[in-house]
């Protein structure tokens, strides 16, 4: 062959090469799992990314609507809290609050519950499992604290870890979450916009130290009036954190420092929503927020879910339900809007990318009805499937309806089986 020749076959076997090395997904081993709660069930499904297919795989029975589960860093532990409380600032107090233990099974990702259970003292909004698998922190947000449960080396729960003082989570703890070197925790207090002869409640960043299962608290930030964050994600290669902020919707990025504390002030401050006067509407909000595996994308969700009345229906008032897609800039983490796409439902309060980064996955939270010019049309809550391009932006291909009108998906989460 001359070299002519061995040059084109080179360059085919390259671009072949690297065609197959974009298409090809991240993990090769294991199956995917999806977990998610319709009230006091916990569904799974198994996870077909390459066809974007959800196969229903069964369920088990909470002793109260879930309110969020996380799996130990092993896969080989589910933990869920759930209660029969209200949702929101001015929900009903419930009387059954439960942390509960489940194993996975390696192979066919079923669950089946471990141990006892711990009774809680009031509604938990969010939990999360230390870096080591030893403790689960629990975050209650009328109280506005976090409280730490021991793990046994089994996988069991034990019981509560007593603080040598109350640990502040702020004003409606929204999120806890421990930071890469296990070393430090990090909860969101969203606060309360005002209401009748009321001020607003200020939102808050507050770091604790962490060792052996005590929160110590190193510093507590506050936004500015009317800002409030929800959930954080860090980012899987970088100190940079990204903070969805529920109350005025938008997303803040912070240094993530050697001490395991937050920058007092944002690197970048970015809007997440279509129509910037969405941002004064009656139950607009930010939503989840999760970076993509590969470190190049950043997803968060808007969602509205305010009502007015039609004649004898309660309909949607309007707003923006979408997902907002940035691409981030390897250099300084900025992060660039790049789409917004409809996510094919009603209040998306989770969302998963897909351990091959390939699927995202949208639980759309609630049903409600929507005039669509002369016509009533009933939206249910559903799993909308979509395809993430190589460029990071969302395809929409597939929904998944939830019969049950008056059942709400309010938590979903994916599992890579090991």
């Amino acid at each position: 062959m001359n070299k002519i020749g061995l040059a084109v076959v080179l360059l085919i076997v390259m671009v072949f090469s690297a065609s197959t090395a974009l298409a090809a997904p991240v993990l090769q081993a294991g199956k995917t799992m999806v977990y998610a709660s319709l009230d006091t069930e916990l569904l799974y499904y198994e996870l077909d990314a390459a066809n974007a297919v959800m196969i229903p795989k069964g369920s088990v029975r909470l002793p109260a609507n879930l309110q969020f589960a996380v799996a130990d860093p092993t896969g080989r532990y589910l933990y869920a809290v759930s209660s029969n409380a209200g949702s929101g600032t001015f929900g009903a107090a419930g009387d059954l609050h439960v942390l509960s233990a489940f194993k996975i099974d390696p192979v066919s990702g079923d669950l089946q519950e471990y141990g006892a259970s711990i009774n809680l003292p009031e509604r938990p909004i969010h939990m999360t499992v230390d870096r080591k698998g030893e403790y689960a922190l629990v975050a209650f947000n009328k109280s506005g604290t976090v409280k730490v449960y021991k793990i046994a080396a089994e996988g069991f729960l034990l019981g509560e870890i007593v603080q040598p003082a109350k640990p502040d989570g702020g004003i409606f703890t929204h999120q806890v979450v421990v930071t890469p070197s296990n070393k430090t925790v990090i909860a969101l207090g969203r606060g309360n916009e005002a209401g009748k002869n009321k001020p607003a409640d200020i939102g808050s960043v507050t770091t604790f130290a962490f060792d052996k299962g005590i929160l110590t608290q190193l510093s507590k930030e506050y936004f500015e009036d009317g800002v409030g964050p929800r959930h954080l994600a860090f980012h899987p290669t970088k100190p940079w954190v990204y903070v969805g902020i529920e109350r005025s919707s938008k997303v803040f990025q912070y240094e993530l420092k050697a001490d395991g504390t937050l920058g007092e002030e944002p690197l970048f401050r970015k809007e997440t929503l279509v129509d910037l006067a969405n941002v004064h509407r009656d139950r607009q909000k930010g939503g989840s927020i999760q970076v993509h595996p590969n470190g190049k994308f950043l997803y968060v969700t808007n969602r509205a879910d305010g009502t007015i009345k039609d004649g004898d229906k309660t309909i949607w008032a309007g707003g923006e339900n979408n997902i907002a897609v940035y691409s981030i800039d390897p250099k300084t983490g900025e992060p660039t809007l790049i789409q917004h796409i409809d996510s094919q439902g009603m209040e998306t309060r989770t969302f998963n990318v897909d351990p091959t980064g390939t699927l995202f996955l949208a639980a759309n939270q609630k049903t409600m009805w929507m005039r669509k010019k002369e016509k009533l049309e009933k939206i249910p809550a559903n799993f909308a499937l979509f395809r993430i391009g190589i460029d990071g932006k969302l395809t929409f291909v597939r929904k998944y309806v939830m019969e049950d009108g008056d059942k709400w998906l309010l938590w979903s989460d994916m599992l890579r089986l090991k």
